[in-house]
């Protein structure tokens, strides 16, 4: 037999690159001595390389004296997938294509030996030539590995649990407990729907428990027993579906790259709405015809759930047992029944063309990527989701309209609101896959019916990730991170109140439905932080809101490192009237840098949505016109609800102070009313003399000057037309008659100015104002009045936010002269 260099020892050593680090190898050698390093010591022994295991194809397992396989040294203690699985890895696939170049070398795929391979958690390319010696000649098979880039394990420092399935459900004993329950479950609510008059089964006074389940099996038997036409109708359906999926009119679209294929991209057919029509078309003819009436699906329901349930076990079996057969398993636990239920295959196919994830879920073009076809997949969408979540529907045929009767204005309204959700639910679904088909340059804009507005975002605001991928934080992505939950919950509440309160089986749905999405955001939630590291904590950051959005914040904090619980002070900086703008967006950020959380809210979230207004005439007339349309209520509300997020952030010190330019001037001003406002610095702040902010332009600013109970600076130039002369002695003398502890400062550099044509009507601010207006600011931008300007905020800030000088104590303080 001829060893490779790797089992006598003589393999050179790789040339170390800093940017990559090498995981434990995935194979114990069969003739290597026993003395070699461990899996953990390899790997400390070389942490700069990368290493993929190579194996000769007639080397023989390697095995325990006793006979077991032997433990994997990448993960002491446990036995690798490889030789728990009593077979060989397929082989792994490598792309060959002068479209990808290598990361480090800059260079295409060139030869054999030296192709392009993928990092299995962020797909960085690069060439094997560039992190290992060439392949022996006389090693034929290269095993599946591991790879991973440096910026991947520094997120996780066990990389290679990322590519096996994380515990869920309990184990194997949870798992194995839903899958008897499920068909259970089934069974019971369509007893109790057919022969309890829509309540649920229970014994009556004097039957014994065991009578009762036996009257239960009894009514399955006799009402579910799957028979010869259910098993021709729920096949019939599936058949027929399988020929629309492969024959119908569509697109070919790309899927992700897949770290186990190489970093290849599936392509998907998608014809799901050519199907939608023609199933629609052909249920018609069938029931007009008096062939098929639709009426067939309830006579039938109980032998047809059977059928389903029976069929779904089947898929379930020979699925997980032809992945293993053919080697297509990947991610695998180790536990059968845990797997069973999971899956053992991701992107199973038939004829090459089928895609069974993609027939079963959807058929519109969105990404299959993580979850594997296994028993959960595979039971819910053939037997679970048709037949246990229609029970509103079976409730509707079962009784007399007048047992769930509403008012005709309440169904409008249930009507109308269901219209609006299904709105956020597709354009949100869509705006997530075309932004995903932008990115890939794979686009295709359908004409098909429904066409709904806002189907894409254009020009989206996105957080990059270490690995060079996009996070979508806008559109109905900037609102909330899982808002098609929501959507999705909307439904399920609707169909279910539509029946009224008369039987708890209607309500199964939306209960088991709650938990199920909750359960499923979690998992979403977990998988992302791994993922994507710090770009998924800033985009939450971004976005902070789960299913219901709530007034649009942007949040700013700051981070040190290797102090994950350090805490620090609030800040809320409100924008003048373009919203939050670039300028204002760096000037949060500066503030941040400073060890502030800064939160920074959309002014004109009413009217709409959280993107800036440009500094044109359009956009200073629609801002204008925003100011005063909104109500001050509002926009104390806005604050109040500000300073609450910051208050309740577990990484707040507790005190919170507040800034603004312009009309965020005023804003600040008016929140430094809430005693919970330790301090305020307020930037030529607009109308507080005028009273004129809001709806009706009166104001009650400075009437409440005395609710002020923090320290507040006031900059304005004495050049500033908004803010005359006279309207700044008046906010100077009521904060001094009132007793409040401020600085006012007029800058004689500082002016505004406006610049009126035909065609322009735009304001400039100057010197005070400029550290914000960083741009389009015809060339006036002073960076030394600003860094004064800001200066005195830090000041302020750092002395009442970040001290704790105890509480104020007031009164007039003496002055002596001394000279």
């Amino acid at each position: 037999m001829v060893s490779t260099r790797a089992q006598t020892g003589e393999t050179p050593r790789k040339t170390p690159h800093p940017s990559f680090v090498e995981t434990p190898a995935r194979r114990l050698s069969s003739d290597a001595p026993e003395s070699r390093q461990s899996g953990s010591d390899v790997a400390r022994a070389d942490s700069k390389n990368m290493q993929t295991s190579v194996r000769k194809k007639s080397a023989p397992k390697h095995r325990e004296a006793d006979g077991a396989p032997a433990p994997s040294p990448n993960r002491p203690g446990t036995v690798s997938k490889a030789n728990a699985e009593g077979r060989k890895r397929p082989k792994r696939r490598y792309t060959r294509s002068r479209d990808i170049v290598c990361k480090l070398c800059d260079k295409p795929d060139s030869r054999v030996g030296n192709q392009i391979v993928f990092c299995d958690r962020c797909n960085t390319p690069w060439h094997q030539a560039c992190h290992q010696p060439s392949i022996p000649e006389d090693v034929i098979e290269v095993e599946e590995a591991e790879w991973f880039c440096a910026n991947c394990l520094a997120q996780n420092q066990n990389p290679a649990a990322g590519l096996t399935d994380d515990i869920e459900f309990g184990g194997s004993l949870g798992v194995g407990a839903m899958m008897a329950m499920f068909p259970l479950l089934m069974y019971y609510l369509w007893i109790g729907a057919t022969y309890y008059d829509g309540h649920l089964p229970w014994p009556a006074r004097d039957q014994g428990f065991l009578d009762f389940l036996k009257q239960l099996g009894n009514l399955t038997y006799e009402g579910a027993f799957p028979n010869t036409k259910a098993w021709a109708v729920y096949w019939g359906f599936l058949i027929f579906e399988a020929a629309c999926y492969l024959f119908l009119p569509g697109i070919t679209v790309q899927g992700k790259a897949l770290p186990h294929e190489g970093g290849r991209r599936l392509e998907y057919y998608c014809s799901g709405l050519w199907s939608f029509y023609t199933t629609l078309a052909a249920a018609a003819a069938l029931h007009l015809s008096d062939v098929f009436p639709l009426y067939t699906i309830l006579d039938e329901f109980g032998p047809i759930m059977s059928v389903a349930i029976i069929s779904a076990f089947a898929i379930s079996f020979f699925a997980y047992f032809s992945a293993l057969y053919r080697g297509a398993q990947i991610r695998m636990t180790g536990r059968p029944t845990y797997d069973f239920f999971m899956g053992a295959e991701l992107n199973p196919r038939i004829f090459g063309h089928l895609d069974l994830k993609m027939f079963s879920e959807v058929r519109m073009p969105w990404d299959m990527y993580f979850e594997k076809w296994g028993f959960m997949l595979i039971f819910w969408n053939f037997a679970g989701v048709p037949l246990s979540y229609c029970h509103c529907t079976l409730f509707l045929a079962n009784h007399a309209p007048s047992v769930y009767h509403w008012s005709r204005p309440a169904l409008w309204a249930f009507y109308v609101s269901y219209l609006l959700a299904y709105w956020v639910w597709d354009t949100t679904n869509s705006q997530k896959n075309r932004f995903r088909q932008e990115e890939r340059g794979t686009l295709i804009e359908r004409k098909t019916f429904p066409q709904l507005p806002w189907q894409t975002v254009r020009n989206p605001r996105v957080v990059k990730t270490q690995a060079g991928e996009s996070i979508l934080a806008d559109g109905w992505y900037g609102y909330a991170r899982k808002i098609h939950y929501t959507a999705d919950m909307y439904f399920a509440l609707s169909w279910a109140l539509i029946t009224g309160f008369n039987s708890p089986l209607p309500w199964f749905y939306p209960c088991f439905f709650a938990i199920m999405i909750s359960h499923r955001a979690y998992r979403d939630i977990k998988k992302c932080e791994a993922k994507y590291g710090e770009a998924w904590q800033e985009y939450k950051r971004q976005v902070p809101y789960l299913f219901i959005p709530s007034r649009r914040i942007f949040l700013f904090h700051p981070q040190i490192v290797n102090y994950p619980q350090a805490r620090f002070p609030g800040v809320i900086v409100f924008s003048e009237i373009y919203q939050v703008t670039g300028p204002v967006a760096r000037f949060a950020r500066q503030i941040a840098g400073h060890g502030y959380i800064v939160a920074a809210p959309s002014s004109y979230h009413e009217f709409t949505d959280s993107a800036p207004l440009a500094y044109d005439v359009p956009g200073t007339d629609a801002g204008n016109a925003y100011k005063i349309r909104k109500k001050v209520a509002a926009y104390d509300e806005d604050a109040e609800l500000s300073i609450s997020a910051l208050l309740n952030l577990p990484t707040c010190n507790g005190k919170v102070g507040a800034t603004g330019m312009c009309l965020g001037g005023h804003l600040a001003f008016r929140c430094a009313f809430d005693q919970r406002v330790a301090a305020a610095v307020c930037y030529f702040a607009t109308d507080i003399h005028s009273h004129s902010l809001g709806e009706g332009k009166q104001d009650d600013s400075l009437d409440r000057v005395g609710d002020i109970n923090g320290e507040i600076i006031m900059i304005h130039g004495k050049s500033d037309g908004h803010v005359p002369p006279e309207g700044r002695d008046l906010i100077r003398r009521t904060l001094h008659e009132k007793g409040v502890c401020f600085s006012f400062y007029e800058i004689a550099s500082a002016q505004r100015e406006y610049q009126v044509s035909i065609y322009e009507l735009l304001y400039v601010h100057l010197a005070a104002d400029a550290f914000i207006r960083d741009e389009l600011s015809k060339g006036r931008y002073d960076p030394h009045m600003s860094k004064i300007c800001f200066e005195l905020l830090l000041e302020l800030f750092a002395r009442t936010l970040k001290s704790d000088l105890g509480p104020r104590a007031g009164g007039e303080r003496k002055v002596e002269n001394v000279c």
